[in-house]
């Protein structure tokens, strides 16, 4: 076993001296595992033996992911109530948010059964139209007339819904850059009969979140605070809006790792939470039974995936997933950045590691060496590989624990969001790039200083032209000049522009002209661009100033 650190030194032990609790479980005498606890501020931790699980497999599942360099963040396991596994993949730490882009369709399913438990609701078989009565359709048919709530939670709306990624998103984008989401949504033309087949939409579900707003009168997070979220002890919740004030309904959640393993665990358990009842169970069983045959799963029930073979699903973009699998008495939380044939990795794994790992009801033996070896895996997973990331040479520059810094003229730092993925380089000049939690790349370019251009026209003309090779419709919104905190000038330019002639990107410029040479930061949001706000911002030529 390699060397390891004193506090990774202090994991490894805590979870070793957890071994000696199978001797006390899995005596042979017919000992059963424990009624489902539920967790208060945390998770029961304990060794995945005494819990019918072999340690073993899920070591093996975290080198397979190691060793083909699967983008994954974390990977949380709960059985029979008791944290199992809780591995995070560096740069993801413990504690942090993530987002869980269409997972939030699964919340949204439980707050619609919520509210319809409570009265603000009368049935899924409302018409949609009920929800809207001040609102003029367009394309008001018989058919559009007929759309129920359960035709949205279904995904079989009917509507000529085309904003998923089989559509490149068109419809999103349109969506986004309408004057109102929900009309946008509500104006569809129809496509098929509500009911007839399955077209996941994400403009429907943010109509779930407009008729909670509208017919709660309340914000749909704080009515999930007050309903879902505060019952679970869940209290670190992000969760965007829309222009019109209304949170939005088909993603842009973010939770805890150990927050959505709550939400599965809540599933797992009917609905329950220790002596209440949070979500009506007849709600539970009919969102998690499938109701039309859908696409990435076998089936779809209101908001969840369901596979035929047992267990359902929330499931987001890249890889986020809430797998609540029953018979297993098991729930397994992904988190990711995975695109392309890896975005269904999780799955596979799953079906691959995990469920085989359950082998048993019963405790297990500890095989001799497997709960060591898991232990040093999770360790391994979490740390630092580096020293640092690195792209041309530590002296141009290394970005480390949320700081990048250069110390060779012109010497400066910036601080970015913990979680921030090194991100190959794509043009000369470009000295680090990196890609945002928020799904977005932010980079430095250091150059000469243009010739005949001054600092102010820098941004919205050199800059705003080199766009023209990714992009059109540039247009610069911004361009104000401001004082970095180490009292260096500098202009901040801001630029919208249709990235390949299709995404919309808001792009934000901090320019400096440092030691005779031109110091660019630049980060390229196509949507929260609050959260990139905060790098350009925090460009400063006194590394020792480096944190805002």
């Amino acid at each position: 076993m390699p060397a390891l650190r004193s506090n990774q030194t202090k994991t490894l032990i805590a979870v070793l001296a957890a071994i000696s609790l199978i001797s006390v479980l899995s005596c042979g005498d017919g000992t059963t595992v424990p009624s489902n606890p539920f967790p208060e501020e945390d998770w029961p931790t304990a060794p995945p033996e005494t819990q019918g699980m072999r340690s073993g497999v899920l070591a093996e599942m975290l080198a397979y992911i190691e060793e083909r360099s699967l983008h994954i963040d974390s990977i949380l396991i709960v059985r029979n109530g008791h944290l199992v596994l809780d591995a995070y993949f560096w740069p993801f730490k413990p504690g942090e948010k993530h987002i869980i882009y269409s997972c939030t369709k699964s919340v949204m399913s439980a707050l619609i059964g919520i509210a319809v438990d409570k009265g603000y609701i009368q049935s899924v078989d409302q018409p949609v139209t009920d929800f809207f009565p001040d609102r003029s359709l367009a394309r008001l048919d018989a058919r559009k007339a007929s759309m129920t709530l359960e035709n949205l939670l279904t995904m079989t709306s009917g509507l000529d819904c085309r904003d998923s990624y089989l559509y490149r998103w068109q419809g999103l984008i349109e969506m986004r850059t309408s004057d109102d989401w929900a009309q946008y949504v509500l104006d569809l033309p129809m496509a098929a009969t509500p009911g007839d087949q399955f077209e996941y939409c994400n403009g429907v579900s943010h109509l779930l979140s407009v008729i909670i707003h509208n017919a709660t009168g309340m914000r749909t997070l704080a009515f999930a605070r007050q309903h879902l979220f505060g019952p679970l002890g869940i209290q670190d919740v992000g969760w965007d809006t829309s222009p019109q004030g209304v949170d939005i309904g088909y993603g842009e959640m973010r939770l805890r790792p150990h927050d959505m393993a709550r939400l599965g665990w809540l599933y797992l358990n009917r609905g329950r939470w220790a002596d209440r009842q949070i979500v009506p169970e007849a709600w539970v069983t009919a969102s998690t039974r499938g109701h039309v045959d859908a696409t990435l799963f076998d089936r779809y029930g209101y908001q969840w995936w369901v596979e035929d073979s047992g267990y359902y699903a929330a499931v987001g973009f890249k890889g986020q997933r809430i797998f609540v699998l029953p018979q297993k008495n098991m729930v397994a939380v992904f988190t990711g950045d995975l695109t392309g044939r890896e975005s269904l990795m999780a799955k596979e794994l799953l079906e691959d590691f995990i469920i085989p790992a359950a082998s048993s009801s019963q405790p297990l033996p500890a095989g001799e060496g497997d709960q060591a070896r898991l232990a040093e895996r999770v360790v391994h997973a979490a740390e630092e590989k580096t020293g640092g990331l690195t792209w041309i040479s530590k002296a141009e520059g290394v970005a480390k624990d949320g700081v990048f810094t250069r110390t060779v003229p012109p010497a400066f730092a910036f601080t970015y969001p913990f979680g921030s993925k090194k991100a190959g380089l794509v043009y000369p000049g470009q000295i680090m790039r990196m890609k945002a939690p928020g799904d977005y790349h932010f980079s430095v370019y250091i150059g000469d200083i243009p010739e005949g251009i001054a600092l102010e026209d820098f941004g919205p003309n050199a800059y705003a032209r080199s766009l023209a090779k990714f992009g059109t419709q540039i247009r610069v919104t911004s361009n104000r000049e401001i004082t970095l905190r180490c009292g260096t000038r500098a202009y901040r330019t801001v630029i919208r522009w249709l990235a390949d002639d299709f995404w919309p990107i808001k792009t934000l410029v901090v320019s400096a002209y440092k030691d005779g040479k031109l110091v660019c930061l630049s980060a390229h949001p196509w949507h929260n661009t609050y959260r990139a706000e905060p790098i350009v911002a925090s460009l400063n030529f006194n590394p020792e100033i480096s944190r805002p």
